[in-house]
């Protein structure tokens, strides 16, 4: 069953693609009369919204738009909600060895970069993240936030109308992190680990959009 802040994604998602279809539809000039050819169909703005599909896989979600002006590339997205944990491999090692189950509440920001081409978008994200950490003694808890620089590119592949998909592959190393330097987490038989501050390294992901 999709979670509330899913269920609102999808809904925000569905609304302004409505939206954005009929603002195009009422643009469309009328036909051609005879003897004269027929207008170009308006263009659309280049501004889009997306959700990621990611994160939805993960049990969260994440809501983002990007746009364009001239070469100039941007793109802003909010997430919450992701459950790392439902795939082993996204947890650091210190994390597995606290049998912890691993949260990213809410990840926000912002990435900059070039328009390429056409459809490829070259972007440096700034982004913020937040997790919250349970060890296997689940009375022993840890939160706390990373802030992340790094690279990211994606391209757009167009379905219908302003409908597309966007795969994307990341790399957002750590610069800064607010745990504690002796952050501990307690295995559920009470013995405690030293943790390490979660890196998102390298990933990849898709997008579904609507261009308005």
């Amino acid at each position: 069953m999709l979670s509330s802040h899913v269920r609102v994604g999808v809904a925000l998602f569905l609304v302004l693609a409505a939206l954005g279809h009929g603002s195009t539809a009422r643009a469309d000039p009328p036909p051609a009369t005879d003897g004269q050819a027929a207008p170009q169909p308006t263009k659309r703005s280049g501004v889009a919204l997306m959700l990621g599909l990611g994160q939805w896989a993960l049990g969260g979600g994440n809501v983002a738009i990007q746009g364009n002006i001239g070469r100039f590339a941007f793109e802003y997205s909010h997430g919450q909600g992701v459950h790392l944990a439902r795939l082993d491999f996204l947890r650091n090692q210190s994390e597995k060895d606290a049998g912890a189950d691993v949260y990213e509440t809410w990840t926000t920001g912002l990435g900059v970069g070039l328009l390429a081409t056409k459809n490829l978008r070259l972007l440096v994200e700034f982004k913020a993240n937040h997790y919250e950490l349970e060890g296997g003694d689940r009375n022993s808890t840890l939160g706390y936030t990373t802030f992340t620089i790094g690279p990211g590119v994606f391209y757009d592949i167009h379905l219908w109308e302003g409908l597309f998909i966007q795969p994307s592959l990341r790399w957002w190393p750590t610069v800064h992190s607010t745990m504690p330097a002796n952050a501990t987490l307690a295995r559920a038989d009470g013995t405690q680990v030293r943790m390490t501050s979660h890196d998102s390294g390298i990933f990849p992901n898709v997008n579904i959009g609507w261009e308005l």
